[in-house]
């Protein structure tokens, strides 16, 4: 059984929160669907976390269908992976590997991401902004106030329990693919907080135009695109 969860946006379509240059992400999750059975959750993402297709997929139906798992996956093309380490979205490539194109898999085991790099490399724009802040304020005779942060960087693992505790779902798999998604989403939202504090001083706008996700993030994403070899499909 194939289950579409979320209507999703064709690749032609215009996205909610466009990025130039790049697509964004995709999310794999393996648990018991509805009826008890062994499934693949996957998500297909916006660059910001927002869902634009959604699928369940049992695992014992795969070798009867196999071309179902591949256009699915097909979706994810010239997207990064996203997961809470390496490991989890490669050990479930190695799982559906023989399923699927090997550029494909060869590209989505080359780009993953994880949430944990993500935060940091917040956290590290966040204390460059501040110092940017302490040495204004030697050269100027205006009182600064210190930035402050509508909200504060979480610890991966505080955010990972607190996307597992608010997420309601049908079925294991699919609640294991919307916290992710939701976690996702929110480290994207933790980044424009930052970005939105840093503007509002007009002194820190030289250090750049308002960007939509970090540098090395964006370019991540970026870098995926063409990353599959299509003369070898």
């Amino acid at each position: 059984m194939t289950s579409q969860v979320d209507t999703a946006a064709t690749e032609q379509s215009v996205p909610i929160d466009y990025v130039p240059g790049c697509r964004g992400h995709g999310v794999l999750a393996v648990g018991r669907d509805n009826d008890g059975v062994e499934a693949l959750a996957i998500w297909r993402l916006s660059p910001t976390g927002l869902a634009g297709g959604a699928w369940v997929v049992r695992f014992k139906d795969l070798e009867g269908d196999p071309d179902q798992l591949r256009r699915i996956m097909w979706t994810l093309k010239d997207r990064c992976l996203v997961d809470w380490t390496d490991d989890a979205p490669t050990n479930l490539l190695d799982r559906i590997s023989d399923l699927l194109p090997t550029p494909l898999v060869a590209a989505l085991r080359n780009n993953i991401l994880t949430i944990p790099e993500l935060l940091n490399e917040i956290s590290e724009h966040r204390n460059s902004y501040a110092e940017a802040v302490e040495r204004h304020r030697t050269v100027t005779k205006t009182k600064l106030a210190p930035l402050v942060w509508a909200t504060e960087m979480p610890d991966p693992e505080v955010l990972r329990q607190r996307a597992d505790e608010r997420t309601v779902a049908a079925s294991p798999v699919t609640a294991a693919a919307l916290a992710l998604t939701s976690a996702v989403a929110t480290t994207a939202q933790l980044w424009q907080d930052t970005e939105q504090a840093r503007f509002r001083r007009t002194y820190l706008r030289s250090l750049g135009e308002l960007q939509p996700l970090p540098p090395r993030w964006l370019a991540r994403l970026r870098a995926c695109v063409g990353s599959v070899d299509m003369a070898q499909v």
